[in-house]
């Protein structure tokens, strides 16, 4: 096995998943209605955080720009324009609850649900019995998208990118992969 080619695969993976987002959000508009309160998912997530079997992890702007700037020490060109789209991350939370008990996994997911219905969903995915579901908010006529959410209640995984992802910059980084 590469790990060379393996790195390059994961990140044309992580490039075909922001082409789709840039294409979604070029075409939609923000809406308060539409707009998951970040306030209330952190909430949630504080709520639980201490229930044995969740583990939470949470990266600050100051500790995603040192990662970035480590990585950037390494990477070729492809690699840092994916890179330069963390810029406007101000915090990485990622959810991991497979470990807790049934119920309280099933209590998480049922209150998730809630506070993210009439969220605005950017895209869900469906696979092998699971479904990954993507929301986000689009500013300025889809120009970027505000507190990505990606919540998969089969797998007991919630990540929340929490900043401005731009979609020039998916944009760029698409243009760069393709040359």
């Amino acid at each position: 096995m590469n790990v060379e080619s393996d790195k390059r695969t994961y990140m044309k993976k992580i490039i075909f998943v922001m082409l789709m987002l840039a294409g979604v959000a070029s075409g939609a508009m923000a809406s308060d209605r539409g707009k998951a309160s970040t306030r209330d998912v952190i909430s949630l997530v504080r709520n639980y955080n201490h229930h044995e079997g969740f583990e939470v992890i949470s990266v600050g702007k100051l500790g995603i720009g040192l990662a970035r700037m480590i990585a950037v020490a390494n990477a070729d060109e492809e690699e840092k324009a994916a890179l330069d789209i963390l810029r406007d991350i101000n915090k990485v939370v990622v959810v991991s609850y497979d470990e807790a008990e049934k119920s309280r996994q099933d209590a998480f997911n049922l209150k998730m649900g809630k506070v993210l219905d009439g969220a605005e969903k950017i895209m869900e995915v469906k696979e092998e019995g699971e479904s990954v579901n993507i929301y986000g908010t689009s500013v300025n006529g889809g120009e970027s998208i505000d507190d990505l959410l990606i919540f998969i209640p089969e797998s007991s995984t919630l990540v929340c990118i929490l900043g401005s992802i731009s979609a020039e910059r998916i944009a760029d980084l698409i243009e760069k992969a393709n040359e």
